[in-house]
């Protein structure tokens, strides 16, 4: 039987020592103490709402931020092109239905959305995957420059008309490249930067469930975390330490930590002509691979320009657990790992660790998709776990062999426990002998099972094609569709308003199929 995931492990409260809330905790969450900047939090968020066209349920929505004993359920993520991946929508529609949940009129429960537009990692969000009605994957691109911060990057118009062409090469309806076309406009025309226009169109897409967006470029925003950001500068390594000392413990669990750091590094990066660089410790100072700074240089820096330094993975979290009044934190499998190593960063700043809700999962079954599954009797879940395997045995049972290997496999297991008692009455030690000759033939019967499916499948044009649609569906470039489509590829092709909806009825939590 193979090992739980990470999340599975979570869930079944593996790792109570990582975390300050036991997994769904929710009850506990909405009591942790949160001493937030209130006034000044709603006064720049309200601003960016402003700027970015946030709608009135948004803006209703802030106000109940402003309540005393309010919380907020956040989520995050890299501001990709078209939003990215797919489990963008995922993760803020978790977010929305959680708040929606966790909220009472004695204490407002407000979803929030972190713009990651501090990150400088072009090379994941200059592009998005679209798949139109002829299956063919296309890859719209924009030429970000390299290492610098999302929320630093302008959006030329120039970027618009090109993507505009690309969406022109889709095989898609055309009435609804016109309202995807028209959203992209509208929403560019309100943006500034590259990450602002994932703001904006947050906004227009969820901004009426109530969503409030969060950009931490935003100066008056990111003045907010300079207490954390100063408090780091003056014990630069003790967040490090304690990352390094949780991913010792997760390791000797048998689990490899997700989070690192090479000899001096610090959690901070600072912006030197553009470029974020990540500082080093350095004597009593910092360093670059450009320039040597001294702390109070750095603080001096924060007080001009309060994006001039910046949190890594490692610290971010606390960054914005100490502005907002956190109850819920919605995570990917990925964050979830790496949240495993922060909860002694926590600690270290006096700052609540919040509840971890890992998100939904959704996937988006077309109508071609449909079909075929129910055809077959599959499932998406368990064709994107094992393609090859699942699609061989469909194969197999089609043509009338499967029940064949099954009767074999099993009749060579009933022998081989025959065989092991009798060698075992002869001589206790034979009996590993007999089990790895066992395990031996369980895996050739295994390849002939595979080759054999392989076989069929070459000769079997219609079958080929239809698990090659569903392959084309289920594992784009061979991902997960959640990790790789962008939820503008499904708005292409039923409508912006249909897919939201479709998300935001579905629960905060398990995996979910979208049927259109």
């Amino acid at each position: 039987m193979p090992s739980p995931s990470f999340e599975t492990a979570y869930a079944q409260g593996a790792f109570a020592d990582f975390f300050q809330l036991a997994p769904k905790d929710t009850a506990a969450a909405l009591e942790l103490p949160r001493p937030v900047p209130r006034a000044a939090l709603t006064a720049a968020l309200g601003r960016s709402a402003e700027k970015l066209g946030a709608p009135e349920a948004a803006l209703r929505n802030l106000e109940r931020l402003a309540h005393p004993g309010s919380r907020v359920v956040v989520t995050g993520q890299q501001t990709g092109l078209l939003l990215g991946p797919l489990y963008t929508l995922s993760k803020a529609v978790t977010a929305i239905a959680l708040a929606k949940r966790l909220s009472s009129e004695a204490r407002p429960v407000v979803p929030v959305f972190w713009l990651a537009s501090q990150d400088a990692d072009s090379a994941e969000i200059d592009h998005s995957y679209l798949l139109d009605l002829r299956e063919r994957l296309h890859r719209p691109a924009l030429p970000l420059p390299e290492g610098v911060c999302a929320g630093r990057i302008p959006l030329p118009e120039a970027w618009l008309e090109a993507l505009l062409c690309d969406l022109d090469a889709l095989e898609v309806p055309e009435p609804y490249r016109r309202e995807v076309g028209a959203l992209l406009q509208r929403t560019a025309a309100r943006a500034q930067s590259f990450s602002e226009w994932f703001g904006a169109l947050l906004y227009e897409l969820l901004g009426p469930a109530g969503l409030v967006v969060l950009d931490p470029m935003a100066c008056d925003t990111a003045a907010l975390f300079r207490p954390v950001l100063e408090a780091e500068l003056a014990a630069p390594l003790r967040s490090v330490t304690a990352i390094g000392a949780a991913g010792a413990q997760l390791r000797r669990l048998g689990w490899t930590p997700q989070l690192g750091r090479g000899a001096g590094a610090t959690n901070l990066f600072v912006e030197e002509a553009g470029q974020r660089r990540l500082l080093r410790v350095d004597g009593d100072g910092f360093r670059t691979e450009r320039a040597h700074y001294t702390a109070a240089e750095l603080r001096e820096r924060l007080e001009h320009d309060p994006c001039a330094l910046t949190p890594a993975a490692g610290l971010r979290p606390v960054t914005q657990d100490a502005v907002l009044p956190t109850a819920a934190t919605v995570v990917g499998p990925g964050e979830l790992r790496y949240f495993a190593q922060l909860r002694g960063v926590y600690e270290a700043h006096g700052v609540a660790m919040p509840l971890i809700w890992p998100r939904a999962s959704v996937t988006v079954l077309e109508p071609p998709v449909r079909r075929i599954l129910d055809k077959f009797g599959l499932s998406a879940r368990e064709l994107q776990r094992d393609f090859d395997g699942v699609m061989g045995e469909t194969l197999l049972a089609l043509h009338g062999h499967k029940a064949a290997f099954d009767e074999s496999l099993a009749a060579l297991k009933r022998h081989a426990l025959e065989l092991t008692r009798h060698a075992s009455n002869i001589d206790p030690t034979l009996s590993g002998t007999v089990a790895r000759a066992e395990a031996r033939l369980t895996s050739v019967f295994g390849t002939l099972a595979k080759k054999s499916a392989a076989a069929l499948s070459a000769r079997d044009d219609l079958y080929t094609r239809q698990f090659g649609r569903l392959r084309a569906h289920l594992l784009p470039n061979g991902a997960p569709q959640e990790r790789v489509l962008s939820p503008f590829s499904f708005f292409l092709k039923f409508g912006v308003q249909s897919v939201v909806e479709a998300f935001l009825a579905l629960p905060p939590e398990g995996e979910h199929e979208v049927r259109f």
